[in-house]
């Protein structure tokens, strides 16, 4: 029996390449999204825009993002992830090629529009199809290898990056990647097949859903609707507000305020990406160790979120008051960074709260809510900033106010998550034994 439970928990060949897949998807997603944060200086001079302007740039993004996530989910749960994915990427890319012809802020903003709704199904989608793959004692550690992909893309991509906009201009870094986006597409449609449910998994999607008929907290409405839902999900709309102002603020930020100079921006910039790599994999194997030993969503996964959580917004605090460069950029770093542990360990607490066929919708609507961070983070941003007295003064501010949005949800998702089936121990639920 240990021997069996061993070799289900390992991961196939396949799976390790759909992984490193969506793994380059999530990096291609965030470099698609970082570039307007790099860019924004030579941005904002060719077109005029003042900081409330460019705080409604960030913010159109997520416009059509959380209602392309829900649809993205339900599509996927009907004709499955490999065409949904694929579909995806050739809009990005088609976006990032028509920048070429930009030349007025009203293009600019349809252009974030449009890019945000091609890529508002896209986290979730891809723990949707890595989860396919993954065991459920490696879901974890699986889902970080994928989700590292993001803040690894900005990380890999920023000096790259600001390097073509500085010697080739900024038009340069967006046909940059609409060209690898192009290349992914056709890797993807050419190795990967749609998962199909093995035998043993048929039986226990069948033993979930009849299960489902008798337990509410299996049934979609019931979850979408329940508290243990929506404060993961208000969790996850302060991880993107956080993530959103270091998209689109934190480089701005770094050589308007902070005086950097070219050469060093380029590194600094990449240090809180970096930092989220390591963190997310780091918290995501310790949560996966506490789940396995504990059996425990609740212990294994919610204890380890809120406290990451609250200490973001001490980082967010403490680093917008100080006036050093060195532990200023240090600590904000580390708010940014903490602040984004929802984007792994909140899809792993999902996953537990609905059976397989629901999953796809479960993580677009994750990703809806979400991403109305990505909405409200930035505009704030560039309303405080543009009405300050100061740019410096509006950036304390703003990162003051974001501290306080991780604090609030961080805190209300340690205190008051606990889904009930997290205290089910989950070996008990794997095959009846009669199979």
């Amino acid at each position: 029996m240990g021997q069996k439970s061993a070799e289900k928990s390992k991961l196939s060949r396949t799976a390790w390449v759909v992984i490193v897949l969506l793994f380059l998807l999530t990096v291609i997603s965030n470099a698609d999204k970082a570039i307007i944060g790099f860019a924004s200086v030579p941005i904002m001079k060719e077109l005029g825009l003042n900081a409330e302007q460019w705080g409604i740039v960030g913010s159109v993004f997520f416009l059509l993002y959380s209602i392309s996530a829900v649809l993205g989910g339900m599509l996927a749960d009907k004709v499955g992830t490999r065409v949904v994915i694929a579909g995806m990427v050739i809009i990005w890319s088609l976006v990032q090629f028509s920048t070429l012809f930009m030349s007025s802020f009203a293009f600019l903003l349809i252009t974030r529009i449009i890019l945000g709704a091609g890529e508002g199904p896209a986290y979730s989608l891809a723990m949707t199809a890595a989860s396919k793959w993954l065991p459920k004692e490696k879901r974890g550690i699986g889902i970080s290898l994928v989700s590292v992909g993001g803040p690894l893309g900005v990380a890999i991509s920023a000096p790259i990056l600001m390097s073509m906009i500085s010697n080739y201009g900024w038009r340069s870094a967006f046909i940059a990647t609409g060209v690898v986006g192009a290349i992914w597409v056709v890797a993807w449609l050419w190795i990967v097949k749609e998962k199909k449910e093995s035998a043993e998994e048929s039986i226990v999607s069948e033993v979930d859903v009849n299960q489902a008929a008798s337990q509410e907290n299996t049934k979609f409405s019931s979850v979408l609707l329940s508290k243990n839902f929506i404060f993961i999900a208000l969790c996850g709309f302060a991880t993107y507000w956080s993530f959103t102002i270091g998209l689109n603020w934190l480089p701005n930020y770094l050589e308007n305020v902070r005086k950097l100079d070219a050469e060093v921006l380029s590194i600094v910039v990449a240090l809180p990406w970096i930092l989220i790599t390591l963190s997310q994999i780091s918290f995501s194997m310790i949560s996966d160790r506490l789940f396995h030993k504990t059996k425990s969503v609740v212990k294994g996964r919610v204890f380890v979120l809120g406290p990451v959580m609250l200490a973001g917004a001490v980082c967010y605090f403490i680093g917008s008051l100080l006036s050093s460069n060195l532990l200023a950029i240090a600590l904000l770093s580390l708010g940014l960074t903490f602040g984004c542990i929802t984007l792994v360990l909140g899809p792993a607490i999902l996953m537990e709260l609905v059976s397989k066929q629901h999953q796809g919708k479960i993580q677009g609507w994750f990703m809806a809510i979400t991403s109305l961070g990505g909405i409200v983070g930035p505009y704030v941003t560039g309303y405080l900033i543009e009405h300050s007295s100061s740019a410096a003064a509006g950036f304390e501010f703003a990162f003051i106010v974001c501290g306080v949005v991780l604090l609030v949800f961080g805190g209300l998702v340690w205190a008051l998550v606990r889904p009930k089936k997290s205290e089910v121990p989950l070996i008990t639920q794997e095959l009846p034994k009669s199979v």
